[in-house]
Parts: C-alpha cells; sequence; structure tokens
C-alpha cells in the first residue's frame, strides 16, 4: 500500500490480518443468541369480568410449565402454544420425559388434567365461542426416578 493511501482503508486492512479466524463462528453464535433472547413473545387471548386481554405467550408457557412440573414422575422438555383467529389459544404442545417405571397412559392423562387446571387460572374462563384447547402430549424420553 503506498505512503498516500487511504487511512481507513490501511485500518480495515491491518484489522482484518490481525483478526482472530474463529471470529466469523463466534459472531455466528453471538448473533443466534441474541435473536433467542429477543423473539416477540405470540399473544394469547384472555377473559377477565371486564372483557378480553392479550397474554405474552411466554407467561402462559411458564404457568403451565410449572402446573405440569407438578406432576410426579414427568419433566417437561417443550411447551408451545399455538393460537388461531383473534389469537384464541387452539392447543398445547408438550414433550415430556416420564420416569422409569412410570404409567405413561396414565402420567399423559395427569398432564391434560394439569393443564386443564392451570389453563383458567392464567386466561380465566374461556368464551361461549372458543373452542376447546386440545392439549397433546408426547413422552420423548425417560429418566431415571428421584431416590426420595
Amino acid at each position: 500500500m503506498s505512503p498516500g493511501a487511504d487511512p481507513h482503508q490501511r485500518a480495515v486492512e491491518q484489522l482484518r490480518a490481525r483478526a482472530d479466524p474463529a471470529w466469523p463462528q463466534m459472531r455466528g453464535r453471538a448473533l443466534r443468541t441474541a435473536r433467542r433472547a429477543f423473539r416477540p413473545s405470540t399473544p394469547v387471548r384472555g377473559r377477565h369480568a371486564l372483557g378480553t386481554f392479550a397474554l405474552a405467550s411466554d407467561v402462559l408457557v411458564a404457568a403451565l410449565r410449572t402446573a405440569v412440573e407438578s406432576v410426579p414422575g414427568i419433566r417437561v422438555r417443550a411447551l408451545r402454544c399455538r393460537t388461531g383467529p383473534d389469537d384464541v389459544l387452539l392447543a398445547v404442545d408438550l414433550s415430556v420425559s416420564a420416569a422409569m417405571g412410570t404409567a405413561l397412559p396414565t402420567a399423559a392423562a395427569a398432564v391434560r388434567a394439569a393443564v386443564r387446571a392451570a389453563l383458567p387460572a392464567v386466561l380465566g374462563p374461556p368464551g361461549p365461542d372458543d373452542p376447546a384447547v386440545r392439549i397433546d402430549v408426547g413422552v420423548d424420553d425417560v429418566h431415571e426416578a428421584a431416590p426420595w
């Protein structure tokens, strides 16, 4: 590069010569982490005495996760809410791990019951025209039962 070259161009070339070769990988990981941290939460419609309200689905997911994890022998691996027109809750999809020896049909019924009990506490009573919420439970893994 000649002595009269653009100082900004010289600086860029010097930085590129010294750049860590792992930077593109680190940059990609940093961007993926940032995208996961800032993802808008889908609204879910709830009801109270004065009408309807919008609740962030992340709030609903947290409440349902707490309810499901109270079921003995069950650990939540993933939980997702699906909404339809006007943000009405249509379905709750769960992926769970069950303790070895757990009767799976009984555990799935208990998970569904926990979700059904938690929904009105968070969203209020369903409206007369709201569809029944579908609750899909998939047992994707097993784990050792806690010794206590």
